[in-house]
């Protein structure tokens, strides 16, 4: 079986079935406390998307991990049997989490996870292991391990200064990799064994390989235990090959592995002050930049390790939660940047995180949380689909939809995204009967069915615009949620409503795709850029293509200069002394921008990093000015007369966005304030408003709308008169 293939080509579902304590927890019996133990009534919802065609299925597995050295199997067989006694012929990927019970602490002090806040020796972190000061789920929670509708926790997680193991213990390395041997033997010696295709390795908060502390109503930092100490010290002992070497680039003359002092959570983070700071191009900053690179490399070795154990063990497919870079601001922290590693690793078939949960609401873009292309061009990428349905009983703002009609609008345009992008996904009913309804499970099987069709052909990109984001550049950022938020999330959600399908790719890639067809490439985060890679890259982009630059690209060309970015771009960029400048550019009323509004951001008061301003030349037209006056925008030619665009912040609206990608050429099938999602095989039309308008192609087409039923012959255009937050998908017959 061709497990790539296999996983784009059939879509999963994951139920809440299995879903216990995490790390493992004993009730008063000494069994898992279970949180939804109806096991009858969530196989049902397995069953019910079995008749709806869906043939995959996933849900947490029970390690068998019960105490040190200790292990029992009974939860695992009674999830299992659940599964499967009306599901013979599914196949199956079990998530198996392997966090540490509660007693292994009290073994292995030293290797336990410890906060800033928190003690630095074996005895007094020994004594807080499982007390209320040991944060087990690793982020604040009065309620505990909460979980709306099912088991209510009676220990309220606040206030923890240490965790659970340390991402970096060998030990834990060691033991965890005992347990997922026994369970695997367990899995492969047993009655479902042919049924299991692929293992997908689970620990950290959630089961996501996310570092504890990352998130949470009260922010920490980790991971100050024994073990991360000596081992980020022997890292950078194989960096800086000599002691004095090491102790001259962390600015710690006497240090010694007893000695080393971790940097702060202030060095680490810390509100921006200059560009400089913002950037990490002062000396303190080297330790900062270097512990991120090591959580990284840390955080892969573990992967590496649990994925070598089954692919020695059973030769099956292997993955993980990785990666979220465009969704979570402190990435870094938590280990998530070693993409390029991980994508070159013959130990990991498949990455996966959930769906953005940003503007994922019917009628908005929705989105990924890592460039999934990128992901799928060596590896490949699963989408958890836990959208809120209809059926959703909660009133926060991740509900998406208020009615069938919504959710079936969300379904299909998470189905068009993932499918352009050639990745696989699963649905997740997270809340135990989000997709319990025959209309719900209809859709999913018209979906499975229409999937079978388009995913049997080879999709291609036909997108025009390129995105280009690099996970390398967020290293050297001081982690900013606000400048975060701009720089990933708010402008690639309203770049795409643009009306026209777009890609995203790493910095990495560029070196090696196929640049030919994009006629609009936009550096969103790119600060880090040598010379003789960009050297390379450049030779590859058409003169006919325009390249848009945000803030200060290039400025680390690898040292911090703002002469770089001139070196790179051929624009000259100085740093703003107002500080207390609205977030604003005004355009001046030339042909590019004339009928656009000013350029803001949404939350003008919480952009908190340096403005930068462009220096005037004789070689530039500016495009826009900040409220003070100061340059904010330009274009220019290049020495291959290609259009050059620069802007000192990505405020861009959708408008604005438009604009500029009209001015490159690029073709739009629908208006803005529309997200188009397609290739070669389909195009996915989701207005976030009311269209009286017309899809407009390329080439003549034969096109079927798989939600409307109507056809069309030989077109090149289509009457789009859509309400808002609906849904037309239409099949091309004839691929161009």
């Amino acid at each position: 079986m061709d497990i790539k293939e296999f996983l784009r080509k059939n879509s999963v579902f994951f139920s809440k079935l299995g879903f216990c304590y995490n790390p493992p927890r004993m009730d008063e019996n000494g069994k898992p406390i279970v949180f939804f133990d109806d096991f009858d009534h969530l196989a049902k919802f397995h069953r019910d998307l079995t008749n709806a065609g869906i043939k995959l299925h996933s849900s947490l597995l029970f390690s068998g991990w019960v105490g040190v050295g200790r292990y029992d199997y009974e939860l695992t067989d009674q999830i299992l049997e659940a599964l499967f006694k009306d599901n013979p012929d599914i196949y199956y990927i079990p998530r198996i989490k392997l966090d540490v019970p509660l007693d292994w602490g009290k073994d292995n002090p030293e290797d336990m996870c410890v906060y800033f806040e928190g003690p630095r020796d074996a005895e007094s972190i020994r004594e807080l292991v499982n007390t209320p000061r040991h944060d087990i789920l690793g982020y604040e929670s009065p309620k505990g391990y909460y979980t709306a509708g099912a088991w209510q926790d009676d220990r309220p997680n606040v206030g923890g200064v240490i965790s659970n193991q340390s991402f970096s213990s060998q030990k834990w390395l060691k033991d965890a990799g005992e347990t997922l041997r026994r369970i695997i033997a367990h899995l492969e010696n047993g009655p479902y064994a042919n049924r299991i295709i692929a293992y997908h390795i689970a620990y950290g908060v959630s089961g996501e390989t996310c570092l504890w502390g990352r998130f949470g109503a009260k922010e920490k930092f980790a991971d100050y235990g024994i073990v991360n100490r000596q081992r980020f010290f022997d890292w950078g002992m194989g960096k800086y090959k000599s002691l004095d070497q090491l102790a001259k680039a962390w600015l710690q003359p006497d240090l010694t592995k007893e000695n080393l002092v971790l940097p702060t959570p202030d060095m680490r983070k810390g509100k921006p002050g200059n560009l400089k700071h913002y950037l990490r191009g002062n000396p303190e900053d080297k330790i900062c930049i270097d512990y991120d690179l090591f959580m990284s490399d840390v955080n892969v070795d573990a992967l590496e390790h649990f994925g070598k154990i089954v692919k020695t063990e059973t030769g099956k497919a292997v993955g993980s939660f990785y990666g979220y870079m465009l969704e979570v601001f402190n990435s870094a922290y938590t280990g998530y940047l070693g993409i390029e590693r991980l994508l070159n690793s013959p130990y990991i078939d498949f990455i996966a995180a959930p769906k953005t949960y940003y503007r994922c609401q019917v009628g908005e873009p929705g989105g990924c949380m890592i460039p999934t292309q990128s992901v799928n061009r060596k590896k490949q990428w699963l989408d958890e689909l836990d959208i809120r349905t209809h059926l959703c009983m909660t009133d926060d703002s991740k509900k998406q939809s208020e009615t069938f009609p919504e959710t079936r609008a969300v379904m299909w345009r998470e189905f068009c995204k993932n499918t352009v992008h050639n990745s696989g996904f699963w649905w997740m009913d997270l809340g135990g009967g989000w997709f319990d309804s025959p209309d719900i499970l209809n859709e999913a099987g018209k979906i499975e069915n229409i999937s079978k069709k388009i995913r049997s052909q080879k999709g291609k990109s036909i997108s025009e615009i390129l995105l280009v984001v690099d996970e390398e550049s967020i290293y050297y950022t001081r982690a900013n949620s606000t400048a975060h938020h701009l720089f990933m999330r708010e402008f690639i959600r309203e770049a795409t409503l643009c009306g026209a399908p777009i890609d995203i790719y790493r910095f990495k890639d560029l070196e090696e795709i196929d640049l030919s067809q994009y006629k609009l490439i936009v550096f969103i985060n790119n600060f880090l850029i040598e010379n003789k890679e960009w050297s390379q890259i450049k030779a590859k982009i058409t003169p006919q293509t325009t390249m848009t630059w945000f803030y200060a690209p290039g400025i680390l060309n690898p040292e911090f200069n703002l002469d770089n970015v001139k070196k790179i771009t051929g624009f000259e960029i100085a740093e703003c002394e107002n500080r207390n400048m609205r977030p604003e550019i005004i355009p001046t009323g030339n042909e590019l921008f004339g009928k656009c509004s000013n350029i803001k951001f949404q939350d003008e008061n919480k952009l908190e990093i340096p403005f930068v301003k462009l220096k005037e030349g004789s070689d530039i037209t500016v495009l826009g000015h900040y409220p003070d006056g100061g340059i904010a925008a330009a274009s220019r030619r290049d020495e291959e007369q290609r259009l050059q665009v620069y802007f000192s912040l990505p405020l861009l609206r959708t408008e604005h966005f438009r604009v500029l990608a009209e001015q490159a050429g690029c073709h739009f099938y629908a208006p803005e304030n529309c997200t188009v999602y397609a290739d070669n095989r389909l195009i996915g039309i989701f207005p976030k408003v009311k269209l009286n308008s017309t899809l407009k192609l390329k080439y003549p087409t034969d096109l079927v709308d798989v939600i409307g039923g109507e056809k069309w012959h030989n077109t090149l255009s289509i009457p789009l008169n859509m309400e808002a937050k609906t849904a037309k998908v239409l099949i091309k017959e004839n691929n161009q």
